[in-house]
């Protein structure tokens, strides 16, 4: 066999490897952009503070790379919204509560942390948005009570207040 042939042979045996390959680069790609796919916007809330609506929050949830067969949660979440204090007094405020659910990397511990936003100034809206990673679940509760630089335990207590806006489905 000489230069010519084996040239020859070499080419062709790359150009059917490289033919072979293009289908599972293809499915690669196309998997990979599913798993860094931005679900649309979730719509949540209005939601009231209990006992005579002196706050208001609404906003949406955005999910980012669900891949749920390893590790049921979204790489990435984002969540955006408003919320309005509704009353008159200046000692009050509105806040809004957020309970999230991560999961570690190696996906067998749940950790929960809390976020809050707060505003006191009367019917003025404040926007806020945040975006946690390897998110499981996010509940919410609305308040309205005085001034601080956090909730009150009465605020961030386990009671049916909370409102689930977003679970990583399964």
């Amino acid at each position: 066999m000489n230069n010519g042939s084996r040239a020859l042979i070499g080419f062709t045996a790359a150009a059917l490897l490289a033919m072979a390959a293009m289908p599972a680069a293809a499915a690669t790609a196309d998997s990979s952009a599913a798993s860094t796919a931005v679900a649309a916007p979730q719509p949540w809330g209005p939601y009231h503070s209990p006992g005579g609506r002196r706050a208001k929050a609404a906003g949406t949830v955005t999910a980012t790379g669900e891949d749920h067969e390893v590790i049921p949660s979204a790489a990435a979440l984002t969540v955006s919204g408003i919320v309005t204090d509704l009353a008159r007094t200046r000692s009050r405020c509105g806040w809004v509560v957020f309970g999230i659910a991560t999961v570690n990397a190696a996906g067998n511990r749940v950790a929960w942390k809390r976020h809050h936003v707060r505003t006191c100034a009367y019917r003025t809206p404040k926007r806020f948005s945040f975006t946690y990673h390897r998110v499981f679940q996010v509940e919410l509760k609305v308040c309205s009570e005085r001034r601080g630089s956090e909730p009150s335990i009465q605020c961030t207590a386990g009671n049916p207040a909370w409102k689930n806006i977003y679970t990583s489905p399964h």
